[in-house]
């Protein structure tokens, strides 16, 4: 943990300086000398962890990223986190800080996209081709810059049954909010206030009889609830009937197949996921 106090100290005193502009390049430089996949041991951070003077704030509640997330260390600009992963893929996504990740076990497969938007739709959805610009394997040690927003879109496929990534990064910054994209070329924003109606939206599902055509209902609320569902095999009458309505929605606003799209997508990652068995 010292290790990564150091790290903390260095990058707050480049962010009151420089901004976040520039973190990136020298968060890759500090956790390239710092030797951190060497001073790995799990057993000595998890006591370290639950030592009665380990005061450093989560960034994460409980499990809401990977498979278990810690914060090693906070400074004023800039923390450290590690995030535990089964042998599983994330989703596509961006970043709405910046800063460099760093494998220290395991091994990921990383696919770095580029997306060229086409056609946006509602306020936080946007049409486009989403193009592979490379695919790394990253071992221990190996290190991969954060650029914000659509500077870096990627998928992480962790392909050992425990990989450990660390993450050195600045906060959220500004009012931005990360996006994820499926292959088939559609890109949604995770905006708070769009996951807020979809939550009420889906609790109200199993609340009594509900009118929902005559909700203010959004082209961006359609799409988002749907997106959540994909798969979902409820039998339902008001599931159904909702998720009915807001296909139907979709059809008359727009050209969008979104079934297709869905599954587009579905068979990408096992094609994907099949690769690496």
């Amino acid at each position: 943990m010292k290790a990564a106090e150091v790290l903390v100290s260095k990058g707050d005193d480049h962010l009151a300086r420089l901004g976040h502009h520039s973190f990136s390049n020298l968060a890759c430089e500090l956790l390239s000398s710092a030797g951190l996949p060497h001073l790995y041991d799990f057993n000595q951070l998890m006591k370290d962890t639950f030592k009665s003077g380990s005061t450093f704030e989560q960034n994460y509640r409980g499990f809401e990223f990977s498979d278990m997330p810690l914060t090693l260390a906070r400074g004023e600009r800039c923390f450290i986190d590690l995030y535990f992963w089964r042998r599983r893929p994330t989703v596509i996504h961006n970043h709405h800080f910046t800063g460099a990740f760093q494998c220290l076990l395991g091994q990921n497969v990383d696919l770095d996209f580029e997306f060229h938007v086409k056609e946006k739709v509602g306020i936080h959805h946007q049409v486009g081709e989403l193009i592979l610009k490379q695919q790394r394997i990253l071992r221990s040690g190996d290190i991969s810059s954060i650029g914000l927003l659509d500077e870096y879109i990627h998928q992480n496929h962790h392909q050992a049954d425990l990989t450990v990534n660390l993450c050195f990064r600045t906060p959220d910054i500004g009012d931005t909010h990360l996006s994820n994209y499926l292959y088939s070329g559609l890109k949604f924003e995770k905006h708070p206030r769009l996951i807020h109606r979809v939550a009420l939206l889906e609790a109200a599902v199993h609340m009594g009889e509900m009118d929902f055509e005559s909700f203010d209902l959004t082209l961006d609320d359609a799409l988002f609830f749907l997106l959540c569902h994909y798969g979902t095999e409820s039998r339902s009458k008001k599931f159904l009937s909702l998720r009915d309505f807001l296909h139907q929605k979709i059809l008359n606003e727009t050209t969008l197949d979104l079934k297709k799209m869905f599954d587009i997508h579905a068979l990408k990652m096992e094609q994907i996921e099949s690769e690496y068995e």
